[in-house]
């Protein structure tokens, strides 16, 4: 393995040891609160000194930081199956992985404990429960950051397709679905034929209109107008990878299917950047309703 490969590993295990701890460290929390809250009398059980003894402060801080220990060896061995074998990638795999970890590491333990000691059913459920979803969450965040997340997202509109299609190619439809999530900058510039082949549009995004801006760069890959598809690769700041493929398809002679697949990656805050592109494609799509709804409003048709 070279130098620069081994690097790349190192960064990739790095960041997927810390996503995959914080996880844990979190899902683990969140059951820790909310027991109380939806179980009340579960907390109780654990006053039984006969089956449990009060844990001392040495016990208490190793079990804090351990979800982070744990995460050492669970991030080590899921970047090897996934390099070395045909193990699924992403966040299905990261997935796969963690309950195929559950199963195999952890719930035979588990059944050991519940058969050497006289604990509900009810806490048997909820440990177990809480085991199986820290591992599934934490996997699948950690396959996120390895492998980036595709994101698809599908709206049927009140339009017919070859009308939505020129709406489309529009600045000002693409400036009014984004309007109030995401402010760009130096649109003035752009064309007022927004996606043309071999076109190349430069900007600079803030999420919210608020904060800092940073640079985006948008280059049009395709522009298929009889199959009404256009594929744009972009890039910057924080992001890596944004592959976006917009697509109409008609189901009559009023009506249409819009749909956005995206791919991106963007390290270790892939898991938010990728949360936060569900919503932001969700709210475009409604953006998408409103402007046509407002342009029957206005002229009378679409």
């Amino acid at each position: 393995m070279s130098e620069t490969s081994m690097g790349r590993f190192c960064r990739r295990w790095f960041y997927c040891w810390l996503v995959a701890g914080v996880s844990l460290f979190f899902v683990g929390a969140a059951f820790h609160f909310l027991v109380p809250v939806f179980a009340p009398h579960v907390p109780d059980a654990f006053e039984n000194t006969h089956l449990f003894r009060p844990w001392s402060g040495w016990t208490s801080a190793y079990m804090a930081i351990h979800p982070l220990i744990f995460a050492v060896v669970f991030s080590a061995f899921f970047l090897g199956l996934r390099d070395r074998t045909a193990f699924p990638a992403g966040v299905r795999g990261g997935a796969l992985y963690g309950i195929g970890v559950f199963l195999v590491g952890s719930l035979p333990v588990f059944l050991l404990v519940y058969a050497a000691m006289a604990i509900t059913t009810e806490i048997a459920v909820l440990w177990t429960v809480q085991n199986a979803m820290q591992y599934l969450i934490a996997g699948a965040v950690m396959g996120s950051v390895a492998d980036g997340v595709h994101i698809q997202a599908a709206v049927e509109l009140p339009a017919p397709a070859n009308r939505v299609w020129d709406l489309l190619l529009r600045k000002d439809t693409f400036l009014e679905i984004t309007r109030g999530m995401m402010a760009y900058e130096n649109t003035d510039t752009w064309p007022e034929t927004l996606f043309s082949p071999d076109t190349t549009l430069t900007t600079r995004v803030r999420p919210f209109g608020i904060g800092p801006a940073s640079q985006h760069e948008v280059r049009v890959v395709q522009v298929d107008a009889s199959q009404r598809v256009i594929q744009t690769d972009e890039s910057g700041g924080l992001v890596t990878t944004w592959q976006h493929t917009m697509r109409i398809e008609s189901l009559s002679d009023q009506r249409c299917r819009y749909t956005d697949r995206i791919f991106l990656h963007a390290g270790i805050i892939t898991p938010a950047i990728g949360l936060f592109a569900m919503v932001f494609y969700r709210y475009r799509q409604h953006r998408w309703k409103r402007l046509l709804r407002r342009s029957v409003e206005k002229s009378g048709h679409l």
